[in-house]
This record gives structure tokens, C-alpha cells and sequence, in this order.
């Protein structure tokens, strides 16, 4: 409140020590319809706002919600504050953290020992996520590699990008415009809360005039433009909000060296501690950082950087390495007119579909154009991504040898990258022909589906299905996300129920065309995760670096007069097969991070894009293949089959169960999945398995 004078300050002092300590009963509808009675803070302080709803049948209905006082409210806003607080240990550091260590324990800040190496989740907080990994550790060297990629994530240094920073600011400062709302936009930048207009009831139906006394239907109408006003300015005020903390933070760093400390999910996917500012965030966050260490581009460097521009537009993602950088040859003039003059000049970098990032390495690229013949001697800090092909259905792919499967999620070597959407699309439009001709129980929808959707089944419309597949999505879930997609295409809302229906059915047969083990282990994983849930046991397994992994879908019952945390069938069930890829790629990450860290490769990641200086991506490239057909190269199926076998399937359970059941969870654990013939020491050759 430094800015303010002593009077407002007074002032605005009274009204809080009224929000914090004056309170009052007021009374609320609970659940039962019984009235009951809460404290709350004192009505002088804050207000009860009624919103008025209009619901799908046309009836109108109140709600009332608390709000703070809008004299409060203007006060703040007539005298803003000089500065924001921000918790240290959601801060970027600027020194090295400290390590991670023996069994997880260590971590990166100096002042306290007080560091969860596996991120504390509200939704598990029956479940002490840390002391069950470390229970299950069982000698000094488990799961040591996990903790060294933890560090060397963390310990790879960063700075701000100031040239980006500048031009994201004179953006931002633009959000209070309204006239900037378009570029806005564009660009992803949310508006100031003044700059919407909220429906006055004055304004809209005259002074003086009561709501008794106007129109139930044109209320109805006022009613809705309102509330969905307020829904949109209250939206893009906590997305403004955001903005300016990575704004705020980013310029207070600015000059200085950053580290992102890790820790991880209970699965091992690792996750900067800095919430705010990080290179794992949206485009902006990205745009804004870049490696503190530079490196000259060498001998391809600069090819790599004008491919990382080409790539971030999004528009060449089928085409082959040679087409794009036929097109970034024709495109550098714009590249260069876009560094120059980003605001004013002709903005081709505006119709990326990364747009801050595209920018970043246009201006790097315009950099490095300076120094003419000499361009391989250029100190290029800019991160170049590789980005893993449907990386989840790679370790499918990979994991039941399927060859069909691998060559569409670029397993294999190919001229141009492979689309696994597109062929599923393609396999989806035939069988769908093949009903429209035939007589049987799907030939009338088929048919009714060709007259609704004339050309080949659109990409889009099994593309969020097939993306999840990997991550347990059930025939309910598809059906929704197909349905919508439908609606979006005009196709009405009984009909598109009805097709959506039908494609599902028909994008997970297809599906099993080209993933046939694939998908017979992500059953196979169901299968397990039941098993063990049928026996009373939470899922858990160790990943191949050896971190023990428990999953903690789990729910307090009482039993026999004491409390304990038992399983929650179905969600054990349904996260399994995700869970359980996604500590596969996070292995991979790791493999890739030591053995880049090794090499004296600088190195970052966010999930399966991973991230290096131009002058090493053909080292980095290499590294991730080798990593993948290494850790592919084991027999994972077979281990796990053998780890339920012997954590479930103990002496003491021998004992407790039936013989008929005993014998009956051991064929359940046992892996019975007929492999394909897949060549795994393909990946090595394959330019689009990461590109």
C-alpha cells in the first residue's frame, strides 16, 4: 500500500479488519434442504450477488454467491498494489539447487529438508505418496538413476529471453484496449476485466423500471447475455491474472541465471517446481526462456533452427525434412521481416499456430543471418525441440511388437512422417462402406450416416479418440468426444448421438486392426489391475530405473473396528494401462537425460518433446532412439507379469486362498499376449520418431 495516501490507506485498513474479523450468521441451503447456519465474513465487507441462469428448458433461476464489496473492490482497483508476493519455493532458483538423493530424500532448496520428491496431489491426500515409495525401496542404490536425470534436469541453466520479453509486454499493456481485441486474440493474450461489457438492467429495459414489469422472455434473454458476459469477463480476468504473474516474474529475472528444480508424479513424469514461470507451460512461458549457456551452430546448427521455425507453424506436419526446408529457404524474408518489426511489419509469424515461439526463433534467426558466411560460428541459445510421434501408442507399439501399429507411429523408417489419425480415418471410411453394402445390423446407420456426412470420415472426428486411447478412454468417453465433434459439423443432436455411437465402435475395431497386441495388452493391463483389486491390493509396480510405483486410487473403509485404505476398483482398473505407459516414457525421458548429460549435451524436456541446442540435436536424436530400442529391448511384459505374480501371489495368499482361485489370479497375472513381428532396432533408422 506504499502508493497510497494515508487516508485511502486508512480506509482501506478498516475495511479489511472488517473482512477478516467482523462475522455474522447468515443462513444457506445445504444438501439435505435443511437451513443450517455458517459463519461468514461480515455483510459490510462483502455482498451477496444473485446471477440468474437460464436452463436448457427455458426456466429461469437465481443463485446467490458471495462477493466482495465493490467498494473494496474499487478502492484496489483506484490504487493498485506496488507489488506481488510470491511463495520462494514456487520461485525459479538462481543458484544450482541442491540434490536429490539416496531413497528421495535431499532437494533443492539450502534453508529446509523439508522436500516431497513426489509431488503432493489434494485428490490423494489420504495417501502418503513419498513414505509409500520409500517403503518400498529396498537398498541404497534403488532407483538412484531417477534421482540423477532429476537433478541434471534441474540443474540445466536459463535466462530470460529479454528481446521476447519486450515484445510481450508491449503486447500485454495493450489488454486494456479494446480496440487491440483482435491482435489479442490472435496472439493468445487475454483482455483486461474493464474492457467487457457487462448487460445493465438499467441500460437495457429503462430507469426506474421494475423486473415484475418486464417481458419474461426478453428478461430471459437479458438474463442469459448477462451471465454468459460475466462468465467471459471473469474467465479472461483469471487468465490476465496468470499472464501477469509470468510477466511480473520474468522481468524480475531478467539478466539472471534460472534453474527449475524437479520433482516428479507418483508414475515419474517430471514437473518443474515454479508453477509460474517455466519452460514447461503454454507458448508464451516458452517464448520467453532460453538456455543460459549458448553454443555455436556448427556445421547443420542453422538448419535446424530454420526446421525448429518451420515446425512450430504447424503447417507441414505430414510433409517430408527436405519440403520444409525447401519452404523455410522461401519463407526466410518474412522470417526476417517478423524479427525486425513483429507489431508493424507484414506478421507472418502471427499465423503460426505457436506464434510467441515462431517469433523467438525468427529472431534468432535473424541474429544468427548476421553473421553472414561465418553463420556456423554464431552462439545460438535457442531450444530446438524433437517431439515424439503419438508417443504413447510408440510404447504400444513397441511393447507388443506390432508392425503395422509401429509403422504408423513412425517406428520405421518412411520418406514422409506416417499419421496414425489419418490412417485410422481411412480404416473407419472403409468399413463403413463395407456396411453401406452389406445387409447387416449397421447397414441402415451407415447408410443415414452417408446422407449426414457425405465425404470420407474427417480426421478431426476420431482424433481425440485414438489420442486417448492410450490414456484408458472407454466406448462412453468416445462416444462423447466423437458426438461433439459431430454437433460441431452441424449434424444434429439425436443423429450425431446415433453416429457417434457407430464411429466409435468402428475407430476402436480399427484400432485393433493396426494394434492388435497392443491393444490385447492394454486389456491384459485391465485384466491385472482387477485382479489385484479383487485381492483387496492397490496396483504397484517398479519401472525399469526402479522407482516403485503405487497407484493411489484408494477410499478409507472401516473394517473390523479399524480404519484403512482400500482400493477403488474401478479407477485402479481404468488408470492402470496409462499409468503404466507413461512410467515407460518417462523412463525414456530419463535414459535420454543421463546419457545426454553424459555427452556434455545440454538438455531439457517437457514430457516426450525433448530439447537441446541446435549445434546437438543429430547427438540428441541418436541418444533418444538408442535409449528407446534399449529399454524396448527388455522383456517388460514378461517382467511384469512376473512382478504381480510374486507381490500378490505370495506363501501367506497361497495359504488364504481357495486352490481354484489361487490357480485362477495366477492365470490372470500371467501374460498370454501373442506378439508381432516388429523389428524394434528399426526405430534406430526412423527420421519422424522424434522430429
Amino acid at each position: 500500500m506504499g502508493n497510497m495516501d494515508s487516508e485511502t490507506r486508512n480506509e482501506v485498513c478498516n475495511v479489511l479488519i472488517n473482512v477478516i474479523f467482523d462475522s455474522c450468521l447468515f443462513p444457506y441451503e445445504s444438501k439435505d434442504s435443511k437451513v443450517t447456519w455458517q459463519r461468514a465474513f461480515s455483510y459490510r465487507s462483502i455482498s451477496i450477488e444473485e446471477e440468474s441462469k437460464v436452463s436448457t428448458d427455458g426456466r429461469l433461476s437465481l443463485s446467490r454467491m458471495l462477493s466482495i464489496n465493490s467498494k473494496l473492490m474499487g478502492l484496489f482497483d483506484k490504487n493498485p498494489f506496488n507489488f506481488i508476493v510470491f511463495s520462494t519455493s514456487n520461485l525459479p532458483m538462481i543458484v544450482p539447487p541442491r540434490p536429490w538423493i539416496d531413497r528421495g530424500t535431499g532437494g533443492p532448496l539450502y534453508t529446509t529438508s523439508q522436500h516431497e520428491i513426489i509431488r503432493k496431489m489434494m485428490e490423494f491426500r489420504a495417501v502418503r505418496l513419498n513414505e509409500e515409495m520409500r517403503a518400498r525401496i529396498t537398498s541404497q542404490a534403488q532407483a538412484r538413476p531417477v534421482f540423477d536425470a532429476l537433478n541434471q534436469l534441474g540443474s540445466t541453466p536459463w535466462v530470460i529471453n529479454e528481446p521476447m520479453l519486450d515484445v510481450l509486454k508491449d503486447v500485454f499493456g495493450r489488454s486494456g484496449n479494446s480496440e487491440s481485441r483482435g491482435l489479442l486474440e490472435k496472439l493468445e493474450i487475454p483482455m483486461r476485466h474493464d474492457t467487457f461489457d457487462i448487460p445493465d438492467f438499467g441500460r437495457e429495459f429503462g430507469i426506474g423500471i421494475k423486473k415484475e414489469d418486464v417481458d419474461v422472455e426478453k428478461f430471459r434473454s437479458y438474463a442469459k447475455k448477462k451471465a454468459e458476459a460475466i462468465k467471459m469477463r471473469n474467465e479472461s480476468n483469471s487468465l490476465w491474472c496468470w499472464m501477469q504473474y509470468r510477466v511480473v516474474l520474468a522481468d524480475h529475472f531478467r539478466g539472471q541465471t534460472l534453474f527449475f528444480p524437479h520433482n516428479m508424479d507418483f508414475r515419474g513424469r517430471v514437473y518443474p517446481l515454479s508453477p509460474y514461470l517455466s519452460h514447461m507451460g503454454d507458448d508464451v512461458n516458452r517464448c520467453i526462456l532460453k538456455f543460459a549457456k549458448s553454443q555455436k551452430l556448427g556445421e547443420k546448427g542453422f538448419d535446424w533452427l530454420k526446421l525448429h521455425c518451420i515446425n512450430l507453424t504447424g503447417t507441414m506436419k505430414r510433409s517430408s525434412v527436405a519440403d520444409r526446408m525447401v519452404e523455410a529457404e522461401r519463407l526466410i524474408p518474412l522470417m526476417l521481416d517478423s524479427a525486425r518489426d513483429p507489431l508493424n511489419g507484414q506478421k507472418w509469424w502471427m499465423s503460426s499456430d505457436e506464434p510467441w515461439q515462431t517469433l523467438a526463433a525468427c529472431v534468432e534467426i535473424e541474429n544468427a543471418t548476421r553473421y553472414g558466411s561465418d553463420v556456423a560460428l554464431f552462439p545460438s541459445q535457442l531450444p530446438i525441440h524433437q517431439d515424439g510421434s503419438c508417443n504413447g501408442l510408440q510404447h504400444y507399439a513397441a511393447l507388443g511388437r506390432d508392425n503395422e501399429g509401429g509403422v504408423q507411429v513412425n517406428l520405421t523408417q518412411s520418406d514422409t512422417p506416417n499419421d496414425v489419425y489419418s490412417d485410422v480415418a481411412q480404416r473407419v471410411e472403409q468399413k463403413r462402406q463395407q456396411d453401406e453394402q452389406s445387409n447387416g445390423e449397421d447397414c441402415d446407420v451407415a447408410r443415414k450416416l452417408r446422407e449426414a456426412l457425405p465425404q470420407n470420415v474427417p480426421r478431426k472426428v476420431i482424433k481425440q479418440t485414438v489420442m486417448t486411447t492410450v490414456y484408458g478412454v472407454t466406448m462412453y468417453g468416445a462416444v462423447l468426444q466423437i458426438k461433439r465433434q459431430l454437433k460441431a459439423m452441424d449434424i444434429p443432436g439425436e443423429d450425431a448421438a446415433i453416429f457417434a455411437r457407430y464411429l466409435a465402435r468402428k475407430t476402436f475395431a480399427s484400432l485393433n486392426d493396426a494394434f492388435t497386441s497392443s491393444m490385447a495388452l492394454k486389456d491384459w493391463f485391465r485384466l491385472i489391475a482387477k485382479g489385484s483389486s479383487d485381492l483387496m491390493k492397490t496396483v504397484e509396480w517398479i519401472t525399469p530405473l526402479g522407482l516403485p510405483v503405487v497407484q493411489p486410487y484408494c477410499k478409507l473403509v472401516e473394517r473390523k473396528g479399524k480404519l484403512i485404505l482400500a482400493p477403488v476398483p474401478m479407477k485402479q482398473v481404468d488408470a492402470f494401462p496409462p499409468n503404466f505407459v507413461h512410467s515407460l516414457d518417462s523412463t525414456h525421458m530419463m535414459l535420454t537425460s543421463l546419457n545426454c548429460a553424459q555427452r556434455g549435451i545440454t538438455f531439457a524436456a517437457v514430457h516426450d518433446c525433448f530439447w537441446t541446442h541446435a549445434n546437438s540435436v543429430d547427438q540428441m536424436n541418436e541418444i533418444c532412439r538408442q535409449q528407446f530400442v534399449s529399454l524396448h529391448s527388455q522383456p517388460i511384459v514378461e517382467q511384469c507379469s512376473e512382478w504381480f505374480k510374486k507381490t500378490y501371489l505370495t506363501p501367506k495368499m497361497a495359504k488364504i486362498l481357495p486352490e481354484k482361485d489361487f490357480q485362477k489370479y495366477s492365470e490372470i497375472f500371467t501374460a498370454n499376449i501373442e506378439h508381432g513381428d516388429l523389428d524394434i532396432e528399426k526405430v534406430k533408422d526412423s527420421v519422424y520418431f522424434f522430429s
